[in-house]
């Protein structure tokens, strides 16, 4: 995501000081003109990817777009950075003791940097659910039931 970031970043400040984005978005102008006008502001070191992108949007008058992408790309790089979220669902409210005891066992299988968010959700029966990205760990009682009813079939 850096990668694309920083290139990215620096484009659209020359642009802005060369003030050529509404013209690259001018159906009016050939797509040639139009690269030739990015290859003045293009980074020496901007990867042909990056630069591919911005001639993409050229071409389809869209640059004016480019601050807005960028937005979405930091977002983006920022949360795949941010902390592990662990959904815990458990059938009745948790102790500050269980928790803190689930805390540290989760922690310790993914990392220090996992936040917690609880919730309660009476139809699991009993026990905890815990989802963490993709991976679900399931000691309800509503789990357990279901596994085997599917073992007894």
């Amino acid at each position: 995501m850096s990668g694309w970031l920083a290139p990215l970043k620096t484009i659209v400040a020359s642009l802005a000081k060369a003030g050529i984005t509404s013209q690259l978005d001018d159906a009016g102008i050939v797509f040639s003109k139009k690269q030739e006008m990015l290859r003045a502001v293009f980074p020496t070191d901007a990867d042909a990817h990056v630069q591919n992108f911005v001639f993409l949007l050229a071409n389809k008058n869209q640059v004016h777009l480019l601050p807005e992408i960028i937005g979405a790309l930091d977002v983006y790089a920022q949360r795949s950075a941010a902390v592990t979220i662990a959904k815990v669902t458990s059938a009745v409210p948790l102790t500050d003791a269980e928790k803190q005891a689930m805390e540290t066992k989760l922690r310790g299988q993914f990392g220090q940097d996992t936040a917690f968010e609880y919730t309660v959700d009476a139809s699991i029966l009993g026990g905890v659910v815990v989802r963490i990205g993709d991976k679900v760990i399931d000691g309800s009682v509503a789990g357990k039931l279901a596994a085997l009813k599917e073992k007894l079939k």
